[in-house]
């Protein structure tokens, strides 16, 4: 329970504590203790200003602000699985599918074919090492840029949602994520 001095939906003064609040009026001349009104939780709402108001009467955050907090987020989110990318390989481990995975199994590639390789050994994404063919690491370099692609996308698709988006409520129901479920 709260007790406040409402003006135009919007409380000039609010506390738990009445006396408390009574104890402010002598401060505040233009207000009265006949002004105070109580209030049950389910009757107020705090604005995205931080100023408490009566329930369905507090500004809502600009749009273009929230679109531009979430996009934030998302390049954030973004930002984090490219730098922890990592994939489960049909050659039968997880390995990293970073840029510098990529680049790691691309230089392995033209080295055993320069020099005619059969296997070379590989670290896995938990660190583990593996004795790998020149085929094998092939199609570990197609499951790394696969997996880049589909974060790639997810960032493209959330980008375009955020984008799209009408309302601060539609923006905040939007869930910015890129484990692999989505992707």
């Amino acid at each position: 329970m709260k007790y406040g001095i409402v003006e135009n939906h919007k409380f000039i003064l609010i506390d738990e504590d009445r006396q408390r609040l009574e104890n402010t009026l002598p401060f505040m001349p233009q207000y009265s203790v006949e002004q105070i009104g109580t209030y049950d939780e389910d009757q107020i709402e705090q604005g995205h200003d931080g100023t408490w108001y009566e329930k369905g009467h507090a500004p809502q955050r600009p749009l273009e602000e929230a679109r531009t907090e979430k996009l934030a987020e998302l390049e954030a989110a973004f930002d984090t699985a490219s730098r922890e990318a990592h994939c489960t390989s049909s050659v039968g481990f997880e390995i990293d599918a970073d840029e510098t995975a990529n680049r790691n199994v691309s230089s392995l590639i033209v080295a055993m074919e320069a020099n005619g390789e059969d296997s070379v050994l590989f670290c896995a994404y938990d660190n583990t090492f593996h004795e790998v063919t020149l085929d094998q690491l092939r199609i570990m370099q197609i499951e790394i840029i696969t997996h880049a692609r589909a974060v790639y996308a997810r960032k493209w698709a959330l980008r375009e949602a955020i984008e799209a988006a009408q309302s601060v409520v539609e923006l905040e129901s939007l869930s910015i994520s890129f484990s692999e479920e989505n992707e």
